[in-house]
């Protein structure tokens, strides 16, 4: 039975060092998930202290290149931030000026932000008119359609509202 024991005690002894393997692996990741959160709660200490002391000369002598460096983050910061803005505004005047409707009485497109019709001269104040009295008299569909896009059209309609396309 000895070698029966030697085997025995062999097994123990792997299954023993595979625990404290496991066991040192699941500590260390504790304890770095504990040194992470340390990192965050001494940033957000520091980060509270400097707003709590940067006007402090006392406090921010012997450390002015920390406070320094943490203003001029901070107005690099602020620039970049401009920066996002006014291209975001770029962004939403383009997209309000790409935006075209066709003109009621001509067809043409037009831009939203136009203020007469390039095809036929109407001003737009004349077409939202014209705009507005076709939303507002939706029952006198006759059940026709654009040929082009399938919009609904009116039968006394020239052009399509939605695709300028000529009916007539």
């Amino acid at each position: 039975m000895g070698i029966l024991d030697n085997l025995t005690s062999s097994v123990n002894k792997g299954i023993a060092a595979t625990n404290r393997a496991t066991t040192t692996m699941k500590l260390k990741a504790q304890m770095n998930d504990a040194l992470k959160r340390r990192q965050n709660l001494a940033a957000q200490l520091g980060a509270s202290l400097y707003e709590a002391t940067k006007d402090d000369e006392n406090l921010r002598r012997g450390r002015e290149a920390l406070y320094d460096g943490i203003a001029a983050c901070d107005e690099e910061r602020a620039a970049y931030q401009e920066e996002i803005a006014r291209i975001e505004s770029e962004a939403q005047s383009a997209a309000a000026s790409a935006a075209t409707t066709s003109c009621p009485f001509c067809g043409a497109k037009i831009g939203v932000s136009d203020m007469f019709c390039s095809g036929c001269g109407k001003s737009m104040d004349e077409i939202r008119a014209a705009g507005a009295d076709r939303q507002a008299a939706p029952d006198e569909h006759t059940g026709a359609v654009c040929p082009s896009c399938g919009a609904p059209v009116l039968e006394e309609d020239i052009f399509c509202m939605n695709c300028g396309n000529k009916l007539k």
